[in-house]
């Protein structure tokens, strides 16, 4: 592995960057300043490990991804505070010094709109793709896409009306003057010491939720905010308050239900490579090749060949040129220029393993 963020010297960060494009390290733990530009097609996981400002952030970071047609995989792990730290550096961004204060107060407005949609994005239980989609001004789009984490996870439905309302009522009775860690003590009967001398302990909502997971109870705020039955106000330290349609939760007339993922302990990564076991030493053998050209020309190893095209030659096997010309991604520019020396790795491959039938 190796790193790239703006704390480093501009040579060890143009060594790193160059590490990674090569193929001489295979992983990237980097800030956002890292890849814009950067047309590595055979990326095969983008891992954010906290939210990005905004969907049109995640979108083209994600997209960096599976450039090549294979599988990829995108994780993003999400926490409610990733939103206030978002809130915080966009509040506290340097601003453009050639705009005035009214056009900065709305170009923040706006950033904050974008982190909202993006919050969102993370809380949803209906299909990934279809959001993002919709967002970028697409109507049709399926319901379910297939391959995302929700619409390939199991669900049931939770009616969480009676927590909601309980919710609510927490924040009646603090007065809307806290945020979500205290409102969440407070429902889940902490006796921290806050708590007790404010007298929190004395409301009639005190622990009422004591047997509901905190994450369960973090996930309900969140799908409430998302539906405006609360709001967070507030930058540094939002509380919570009730919207206009608090009333139809406490009330009855609207149902709070949320779909939770049945955990499926047999699934494991969704990317299973396209080449058979008994191939695998043939891809390892094309790979040192293409590894070995990419060193001498200076060049990108996905330049060479992509690994679809790597993968589909383990599947069809050419011996012949007019057999490499079949394999996807080559054309014949890349056969004159490299096709005699793959189809000497694939004929010293079969020499060595008879069993392999073409």
């Amino acid at each position: 592995a190796t790193r790239y963020h703006a704390g480093l010297e501009d040579g060890e960060r143009r060594d790193n960057q160059e590490d990674f494009v090569y193929d001489r390290k295979q992983i990237m733990v980097a800030t956002n300043a890292f890849g814009m530009g950067i047309d590595k097609s055979d990326v095969r996981y983008v891992i954010h490990y906290n939210m990005p400002k905004n969907v049109e952030s995640y979108y083209q970071e994600a997209g960096r991804a599976g450039r090549d047609g294979s599988d990829a995989e995108c994780i993003m792990l999400y926490a409610p505070k990733d939103v206030q730290i978002n809130k915080f550096l966009i509040e506290n961004s340097e601003p453009n010094p050639d705009f005035d204060e009214e056009t900065i107060a709305f170009i923040r407005e706006k950033d904050i709109e974008r982190l909202k949609y993006m919050t969102y994005y993370c809380t949803i239980d209906s299909c990934l793709r279809k959001y993002m989609l919709r967002y970028f001004g697409e109507s049709a789009v399926k319901d379910n896409c297939g391959n995302c984490s929700n619409c390939n996870s199991k669900f049931v439905i939770d009616d969480m009306s009676e927590a909601a309302k309980l919710l609510i009522n927490c924040i009646v009775e603090t007065g809307g003057y806290f945020g979500e860690g205290l409102i969440c003590d407070i429902l889940r009967g902490s006796r921290q010491k806050r708590i007790l001398q404010m007298g929190f302990d004395k409301l009639s909502v005190y622990g009422e939720l004591k047997d509901l997971p905190e994450i369960s109870l973090t996930k309900l705020i969140d799908i409430m905010v998302q539906r405006n039955y609360i709001i967070r106000v507030g930058s540094d330290y939002p509380v919570l308050k009730l919207t206009g349609k608090s009333e139809a939760v406490l009330s009855g007339g609207t149902d709070v239900e949320i779909r939770r993922v049945i955990p499926d302990k047999k699934k494991g990564s969704a990317i299973v490579r396209k080449v058979d076991d008994k191939e695998n030493g043939l891809y390892a053998e094309l790979r040192k090749l293409r590894t070995g050209i990419a060193a001498r020309e200076r060049l990108p190893a996905y330049t060479i060949f992509s690994n679809a095209s790597l993968e589909d030659m383990c599947a069809k096997i050419p011996t012949t040129p007019e057999a490499f010309l079949n394999v996807s991604g080559v054309g014949e520019a890349k056969l004159e220029k490299y096709g005699k020396q793959f189809i000497n790795v694939i004929r010293a491959y079969l020499s060595a393993h008879p069993e392999i039938k073409k």
